[in-house]
């Protein structure tokens, strides 16, 4: 590895805790458009995973034809009425903040750029980052590396000069494929 030149983060996970937000979203949606799942079932099946890739499988379940990305539009509208349950990561937020005056840092997320914004600002993350890719600014989603070539590229380092926070298997493995050290973060 190079000299230490940035650090980036990944968001719903590592940073903070959004499963909670996200899963009642989810849950609340699907209601509107006649299916009931709950918020459990909800989060354990989209864990790490973009709608698209879980929703079609959901809705076949429950046996309707409801419009998989009508869903996650509504999942959106409704989410940031649910941040009182995202929990910070306090600890990795800390390191951030401390490391911010030596370090550049990026946030590298398939969220949307919508449901990052109103995360950062209700905890005042928003400036804490030199950069921030979310899923609105790649075509091909984690586990590709698009997101994490994208905030280097920003950045202005190489990937021997990053190391990344992430939880997920497909965040790590789209880490791994841009060259970037990983540390696992469980919350």
């Amino acid at each position: 590895m190079s000299e230490l030149r940035a650090m980036l983060f990944d968001l719903d996970g590592t940073l903070v805790d959004t499963l909670g937000a996200t899963a009642t979203a989810y849950s609340l949606a699907l209601r509107e458009f006649g299916v009931a799942a709950q918020p459990d079932e909800c989060a354990a099946i989209s864990a790490g995973r973009q709608w698209h890739d879980f929703l079609p499988e959901l809705l076949a379940r429950a046996g309707s034809s409801a419009d998989p990305a009508a869903i996650a539009r509504r999942k959106r509208e409704l989410y940031p009425e649910l941040l009182s349950e995202v929990r910070v990561n306090e600890p990795l937020v800390a390191l951030a903040k401390r490391a911010r005056s030596v370090l550049l840092l990026g946030l590298v997320t398939t969220a949307s750029a919508a449901g990052v914004r109103a995360v950062l600002q209700k905890f005042s993350l928003t400036e804490l980052f030199h950069a921030i890719v979310t899923g609105d600014d790649v075509v091909h989603h984690k586990p590709a590396p698009d997101a994490y070539l994208d905030a280097m590229a920003r950045l202005g380092v190489s990937a021997s000069e990053c190391i990344t926070f992430e939880d997920s298997e497909s965040g790590i493995a789209s880490a791994r494929a841009a060259g970037v050290a990983v540390v696992k973060v469980s919350l």
